[in-house]
This record gives C-alpha cells, structure tokens and sequence, in this order.
C-alpha cells in the first residue's frame, strides 16, 4: 500500500512538472507572438500579448518569462511615449533572478531606461544610463554584443543630438559606421545607409557641406547597389544641402522626392515630416505661396489625425496596463490574510525597534545636519571663488563620471593641483580626480556612486593616500584636502 501511494505522489508531481513546462512553453510563444506583432508596428497587440505572457508567467513563477515579458512591456510603453510607466516595469523586472543573473538583461533595463529618461528630457540620467549599459556590454560576447553598442551607440547620439552637442553626437554615429565593420556590406546594408544618411544630416547642420555630400553619395550608392526598398530620409537631407547652397530648385525637387519615397514607403509620420519641410520651404524662400499653403494644409490634416490615432494607441495601452494592475491587486489580496498573521506576530518587536529607531535617528539626524551645513558652507565658499555656473558645471561633470571633470577642475583650481603635484609630483590622474572629489566636499557615498565602484573601494583608495599624503588618522581627509591650498598660498 506505502509503495502504490508513493507511486501516485511521484506520478502527480510529475505530471505536475510536465503541466509547469508546458505553461513555460506557453509563455515563450506568446512572448514570440507579442515580437511578430512589434516587427509589424502594431505596438497595442504587441503590448497585449507581452501581458498576457507576464500574467501566464506570474501564475506557474516561470522567472525567466516574468523578466522577459516585463522588458517588453516596457518598451512598448517608453515606445508610445509612457515612459514613467515603463520605468514600473523596469523596477519590477529588477526583482528577478534571472535579472540579477542574466549580464544582458542588465543591459537592456539601462538602455531603456535611458530611453525613457530621454523622453522625459532628463538627459543627464539618460547619458549616465547608457554608460553604465557601455560597461555590461563589454561582458557580453559575439553577436549580443555587437548589436547592444549599436543601439546605444544610437541612443547616445540621439540624446547629444537634443542637447545640441553636435561633436559628440558625430562621435557615437561614427562609432556606429565603426561597430558594423564586423559585418559584409550586403549583410548590413540598411544599417550602413541609415548611419551614412546620419552623418550626412550632421554635416549639413555643422556647415560642413563637402562631408555631408559624400557621405549622402554614399547613402544614395548604397539605396541603387541594394535596391534598399524603404528611403525615408536621404532626399530630404539632400534637399536641406542643396537649400544651404542656395541651389533652390534642385532642393526643392529633392524635398519633392523624399514626399514621394516616404508615400510609397507608406511611412505617415515621414509624409507629415515632409509636408512640414515642404510647406516651410516654399514660404521661407517666397517661392510659391500657394504650394506653401498646400502643404501646410496637409501637414495640419494629417497631424491632427495622427495625433487623434497616438491617443487611442495610448488610451488601449494605458487600459491593459490598469487591467495588469488589478489582476496584481487580486493576487495581492489573496494573500492578506497569511500576512495579517504575520504582522500580529512581527507588531510587538516591530515597536521595541521602532523606539531604538527613533532614539537613533535623532541622533544621525544632528550628525546629518552638521554635515550639511559643513557641505553647504564649503559650496558657497567655493561657488563665491568661481561663479555659480562653473561651479555647477563642474560638480555636473564630476556626477557623470566625465572625463573633462578633472581638466575643469585644473583650470579652476590650479593651485590645489600644484600643491598636490608638489608632494608627490608622479600622481596619476586617477588619485588627482579621487582627490579633487574630496577638495569639493562629496562623500564617501558619492564618489562611490559618480564613479561607479563601491564604498569599500573608495575607503581603500582614501587610506592609501592618507599614507601617501602623511594624513593624520583623526584629520578630516576632505577637510585636509581643502587645507593644501591655503598652506601653499602661505608658503
């Protein structure tokens, strides 16, 4: 009897198991579905199907598709511009073993968040994002990796872009024409032309209009060589070279050609793009008004249609990501009652805590609020020494881990560097940023946060220059730091 009852127990969870890999595999169908319907652009039904397979995930506590799932949500709503609830979905997915596992997953939870702070304009975080992706991509190998530099080598660009920053943008579009070497032109070819209509687009924006033609040239042999089928941009960037020429019929025929392109490609954003750059063309150049009102009156046409459609896309979104909510709310509440016990039975330790902590904080909070006003004495002292822009230029430099932090921080403060170089003149750049940090007042927290290493790691580095430096082991090091300049002023 013991051993037929064990055979039943090993059949049911075995049957038990198979039903589970069954449900995953589920998952990994809709989650190929949901990229199907994201290739074709039907971003509602992509979304749709990512929640499903999210919920499918929830219910048999498949990881791996929880994570998944989550990430595509997630760029479905960044991608219809609801990028604080996309950045939900990015917290979420960061609860995941497989998120904490999987080097790539990482990557691409920075990359979009970078994206959504981008469309937030938070451009800051966005750049900082993107960085700390540039440092998981180097882990990852072959194929994942390459791919991963060219998107955020494009989302960089994209956010120098907004920022008006055209050297920098130039150097992540390059770098882009740089990471796709690794494959034959054939291979990549709409790749290559993209890059090679960017770059020409920069030019024409940067005045320089024999760059701009030959990379156009090169789009443009590309397009024929390929037979590359949808053009969106080429002929208009063409058309603004031509306009900076003061060539403006042959601009005026390659705007007419990009319109035609973009109608054939089907692309309705690229025909009101167009449109816009028509109507403004024409009436810029007091070339024709009435094509001027033409396609101002397309463009108005067309937008406000556009715009009618995005709001409906978003208002779908926005209903399945409340239906999502209220499903996690059910789960939620199926749960309450284990953990109302467990709160009963946690309530009388949690007062006692919550007394020490209280008693504790008030004192953290006095240490907390003398370091403060020492923080903020020390910013005005230094912000009245060299301008209020500079110095926030330069504390913005130095949170984004900039390279140029420490050759503003030389031109502003030369004789800190030089009293620095004085004690020990083979200081390299490293220690000289490490203590610049220090000079300007950031914490142990901060300079681990800004560069990206741990608070143990700083620890380390600042008890190696206290014996460099001869500090004393009961001396501020901050406050030491800022003492070099007036010892060697009365030097």
């Amino acid at each position: 009897m013991k051993k037929q009852l064990l055979f039943l127990i090993l059949i049911l969870f075995t049957l038990k198991a198979v039903a589970g890999d069954g449900r995953k595999q589920e998952v990994d169908s809709l989650l190929a579905k949901s990229m199907e319907f994201g290739g074709k652009g039907d971003l509602v039904t992509y979304i749709e199907m990512a929640i499903k397979a999210l919920n499918l995930a929830s219910a048999v506590n498949y990881d791996v598709g929880k994570a998944k799932s989550g990430s595509y949500i997630a760029e479905g709503l960044i991608t219809v511009g609801l990028f604080k609830e996309g950045l939900k979905q990015l917290d979420r997915i960061e609860t995941t073993d497989f998120y904490k596992n999987e080097i790539f997953m990482q990557s691409e939870v920075h990359r979009l968040r970078g994206r959504a702070y981008g469309g937030l304009m938070l451009y800051q975080q966005a750049l900082r994002e993107l960085r700390m992706q540039q440092g998981l991509i180097r882990k990852l190998t072959g194929e994942k990796q390459i791919k991963s530099y060219q998107f955020n080598y494009e989302n960089l660009a994209v956010v120098f872009q907004r920022l008006g920053q055209l050297d920098s943008m130039q150097k992540y579009t390059e770098l882009q024409l740089d990471n796709l070497k690794v494959f034959a032109e054939k291979d990549a070819a709409m790749r290559y032309q993209i890059v090679y209509e960017n770059l020409g687009k920069l030019y024409v924006q940067k005045g320089e209009l024999a760059k701009a033609q030959l990379y156009l040239d090169k789009s443009l042999a590309l397009i024929e060589k390929y037979k590359i089928p949808i053009v969106l941009n080429t002929y208009g960037v063409l058309g603004s070279l031509e306009e900076k020429r003061g060539n403006l019929k042959k601009a005026a025929a390659f705007y007419e050609e990009s319109l035609k392109k973009k109608r054939v490609a089907g692309s309705r954003i690229g025909i009101k793009s167009s449109y816009r750059e028509l109507a403004d063309f024409y009436r810029k150049n007091n070339l024709d008004k009435a094509r001027a009102d033409h396609y101002e009156m397309a463009f108005s046409r067309l937008n406000d249609s556009l715009e009618n459609e995005n709001r409906q896309v978003v208002d779908q979104v926005l209903n399945q990501i409340l239906q999502l909510k209220d499903q996690e709310s059910e789960t939620k509440v199926s749960k309450v009652a284990t953990i109302a016990i467990l709160v009963l039975v946690l309530l009388v330790g949690a007062i006692s805590f919550f007394i020490w902590r209280t008693r504790h904080n008030r004192k953290a909070l006095l240490q907390k609020e003398e370091a403060l006003q020492e923080t903020e004495s020390v910013n005005r002292e230094l912000t009245e020494q060299i301008g209020e822009n500079k110095f926030n230029t330069l504390v913005e430099l130095a949170k984004s881990n900039n390279p140029e932090f420490l050759t503003l921080f030389t031109e502003l403060y030369p004789q800190f560097i030089q009293a620095l170089k004085s004690r020990d003149s083979n200081l390299r750049s490293t220690e000289l940023e490490f203590c610049a940090m220090a000079f300007l007042n950031f914490s142990t927290k901060n300079i681990a946060e800004y560069t990206f290493v741990t608070v143990r790691a700083v620890q380390v580095r600042k008890n190696r220059l206290r014996k460099k430096f001869d500090i004393p082991s009961d001396a501020d090091f901050n406050n030491w730091m800022r003492g070099l300049v007036d010892t060697s002023e009365q030097a």
